[in-house]
Formats: structure tokens, sequence, C-alpha cells
């Protein structure tokens, strides 16, 4: 009998201490601030989940606008190679025609950095 009244007392006070350490945690607010803290912690975390998804979206698009671009590009230097011929074989500037002041103005901002800094914008990494 005196075993069993050993083991009872013992679990009451094992009871008893967990409830001290439990009412200790609910005095401290420790409890409440840590709910606060992990809900806190799920809101950063749906938010950079969104961000990823963004950077994600923005990288394929800048990746497409490259490609894009270089194209225009190519397409702007064969223009300018057969409007040149073009215009030595009648006998005029390329330069004063209106494609050849655009495929100027185009030029110009490549030489300015213009598109190329646009074009290295686009470039993101986070």
């Amino acid at each position: 009998m005196y075993k069993e009244l050993n083991k009872v007392f013992s679990m009451i006070q094992t009871e008893l201490k967990s409830e001290k350490v439990e009412l200790a945690l609910e005095l401290g607010g420790i409890k409440t601030m840590s709910s606060s803290l992990k809900g806190s912690i799920k809101s950063y975390n749906r938010k950079f989940e969104t961000l990823d998804d963004l950077v994600g979206d923005l990288q394929r698009e800048a990746k497409e606008l490259d490609k894009r671009a270089d194209k225009f590009f190519k397409e702007v230097d064969l223009i300018k190679k057969e409007g040149e011929k073009q215009a030595s074989d009648l006998g005029v500037k390329f330069s004063n025609t209106p494609i050849g002041k655009e495929v100027n103005s185009i030029e110009t901002s490549i030489l300015t950095g213009e598109l190329a800094t646009i074009k290295q914008g686009l470039k993101i990494k986070i």
C-alpha cells in the first residue's frame, strides 16, 4: 500500500509541477507571444512565396524580352545594310531617308547605353 500511495503522490506532484509550468508560461505571456510570432512568421512566408512567384514571372518575361530585343537588333542591322545598298543604288544617303533616320536613332540609343541599360535592368537576381 505504501508503494501505491507513493505512486499516487508522485503523480500528483508531477501534475502539480506541470500545472505550475503552464501557469508560469501563461503569466509570462510566452504562449501568447509565441502564437503571435508563429502567425507573423506564417504571414511573412506567404508574402515571400508570392515574391518568389513574382520574381520567377519577371525572370521568364525578362528572358523573353531579351530574345525579342536580340532579334530586333539583328533585324535593324539587316534593314540598315539593305537600306544602304538601295540608297547607294539610287544615289541618296541612307541616313537622310525616314527609315535611315530611325535606324540612326536606334543606333544612338544603343551607343548611349539607353537600350543596353533597359535590357540590363531586365536581368533581376534576388
